[in-house]
């Protein structure tokens, strides 16, 4: 026996040994490869920071040869999508959030007057786009709900299934927009899956990408002609992996932990699903290329700084940006006109979880937030795609932050807007727009109402009244002029200085354990948190020491042995049931 144990002791520390020279080689990686032009070595006094009217973005597109499908024009635009805005949507979401057998995912969406009418942009669209024309944007990105306009399997053809009305309104509304003076970005499939879709196993059974073909050439048929760029994806392996392997999103089956871990391999659910998905874009963007159509073809793919919260999780940490950065788009390359990136911030991952860490800064929803991230993603893609793909342009399909209290989202702004054009002026990335998320508050997916990333507060007690927050003016500022000023930067950080010294907190809607894990679910009511007083600026933000993330790996093993002990005990309550945190 004691030799067994010696021997299992010896195998013990020889793999402990080999993983942390893993690590050790792997830290190099976690680096960041830019230089702001913004250093105190560059800067020279300038008052005008960014200037993105004085670009032709046709200019950067490669090779010079190629026609260009833009006015060259810099565009500013604003983002969202059917499932938060459109009332009198019986889609999944609504059935998801309410509830069954007294078990209701959806928990700060009950708690809010009339949560069905979401913003009543299907019955009085006038509302946001008067909003966003007074906002001086020149696009709007928005969606037509796949399941409104099929409300049954097309089991003899779209023509046949389409509710000819809804697909009429539309229509409407995206005359609306020219109206108005904008661009249509138009989104296909934003995270909602026709209901009879997920009744037979949605993007795992193959008969859904002949489905999606035939709805995007039958969208091409009918609103072609008031689309400038199409969107045939919003962020798919978010939807995968939130529907498919955690059970976070519609129909929300839970799986074990085990199946969990099953479900990301490539014959697992989340390989099989985005291989479908990534067939019937390619598909789509055929049909949608038919004809005379002039209109720029692409994605919107989400795409986070992933860190390690300690030395030992820099393994899972890489695993997890190779699985969530280029996977996809290197399988859908070869047809694409522009790749979106949805960018938010920095998520800081564990063995143990997602961390909520002290002295960084949170969103409303628990996105970190990183502006130098914006950058490091901009320039990975580019340096990836520009060889063989050289005319493949870039657009920040959606940005933005949760902040009722509307401090923290105009310097949150001001700093994305910084790294966007330094990503055009110091680094020549062809980089055609920027997309801000979102104009109104409004429905955020398994959160609810509780994160407010708007523009413009929504009383939702009073039919839903807008107010325009600062942060509305403060783009509209920069929409209409193109330029980011000094004083714009100075005045909005110090206004955040002072609400720092003076204690001040804001709401935090995402749940967090003991041991400072953030988790899928949301709150029925936010908590409230300390604002961070980490500068965390575009060109600020410190590189992590090395002793820092190896102090916290002991936290890390602490943490794991006590969710052992916990289980082994029959104690397993972490967080009663939630599910960690996964939308990468």
């Amino acid at each position: 026996m004691a030799t067994y144990l010696r021997l299992f002791v010896a195998v013990f520390w020889s793999i402990a040994f080999l993983y942390i020279l893993v690590c050790a080689c792997l830290f190099p990686l976690l680096g960041s490869q830019h230089n702001s032009f913004l250093d105190e070595d560059d800067d020279d006094g300038r008052e005008v920071l960014a200037d993105f009217f004085k670009f032709n973005t046709c200019s950067l597109a490669a090779p010079s040869g190629n026609s260009c499908q833009s006015d060259g024009k810099f565009v500013f635009g604003v983002a969202t999508a059917p499932a938060h805005v459109e009332d009198k949507l019986n889609d999944s979401w609504l059935e998801f959030a309410k509830g069954h057998d007294g078990h209701y995912p959806v928990r700060a969406w009950l708690n809010v007057h009339a949560p069905e009418n979401r913003l009543k942009f299907w019955t009085q669209p006038e509302v946001e786009l008067l909003l966003a024309k007074e906002l001086g944007v020149t696009a709007f990105r928005l969606g037509v709900d796949w399941g409104r306009i099929i409300p049954v399997e097309p089991l003899h053809g779209v023509e046949e299934a389409a509710d000819k009305e809804a697909v009429e309104h539309y229509k409407w509304i995206l005359r609306r927009v020219h109206d108005y003076g904008m661009k249509v970005m138009l989104t296909l499939f934003h995270h909602s899956l026709p209901k009879w879709a997920l009744q037979y196993g949605g993007w795992t059974d193959q008969r859904t990408i002949g489905y999606f073909t035939s709805f995007a050439e039958y969208a091409k048929q009918q609103f072609g002609d008031y689309v400038d760029y199409w969107v045939t994806f919003n962020e798919p392996h978010i939807f995968v992996l939130l529907t498919h392997c955690s059970g976070t999103w519609p129909p929300g089956s839970k799986r074990s932990t085990l199946a969990s871990i099953g479900c990301f391999t490539n014959v697992g659910e989340f390989g099989i699903a985005m291989k479908a998905i990534g067939d019937a874009h390619i598909a789509a963007y055929k049909v949608l290329h038919q004809g005379t159509s002039k209109s720029m073809v692409g994605v919107a793919h989400h795409v986070g700084v992933i860190k390690p919260y300690g030395f030992l999780d820099i393994p899972i940490a890489l695993s997890t940006k190779w699985l969530t950065e280029f996977q996809w788009i290197d399988q859908i390359q070869n047809h694409l006109d522009f790749c979106g990136i949805n960018y938010y911030g920095q998520e800081i991952l564990s063995a143990a979880g997602l961390m909520l860490v002290d002295e960084e800064e949170y969103s409303e929803a628990g996105r970190g937030v990183y502006p130098d991230g914006l950058l490091e993603v901009l320039n990975a893609f580019h340096k990836r795609y520009r060889a063989h793909h050289p005319s493949l342009k870039y657009i920040i399909t959606e940005n933005g932050f949760a902040d009722s209290r509307d401090l923290l989202r105009r310097p949150y702004l001001l700093e994305h807007l910084l790294a966007a054009y330094t990503a055009l002026k110091q680094q020549g990335i062809p980089l055609e727009g920027y997309f801000h998320w979102t104009l109104s508050d409004n429905w955020e997916w398994a959160d609810g109402y509780c994160p407010k990333f708007g523009l413009v507060a929504v009383d939702r007690i009073h039919e839903l009244k807008r107010h325009p927050r600062p942060s509305y003016y403060l783009y509209q500022q920069i929409t209409k002029t193109g330029l980011v000023t000094r004083k714009q930067r100075e005045r909005e950080w110090n206004i955040l200085q002072s609400e720092i010294k003076r204690g001040g907190s804001r709401p935090f809607c995402r749940a967090v354990d003991d041991r400072q894990r953030m988790w899928a679910d949301g709150l029925d009511k936010p908590t409230m948190r300390a604002i961070a007083e980490k500068d965390w600026r575009f060109g600020k933000s410190p590189t992590q020491d090395l002793i820092v993330y190896v102090l916290r790996s002991f936290e890390v093993i602490q943490t794991l042995i006590l969710d052992v002990i916990q289980v082994l005990g029959g104690r397993a309550n972490l967080q009663s049931q939630h599910e960690p945190m996964r939308d990468l």
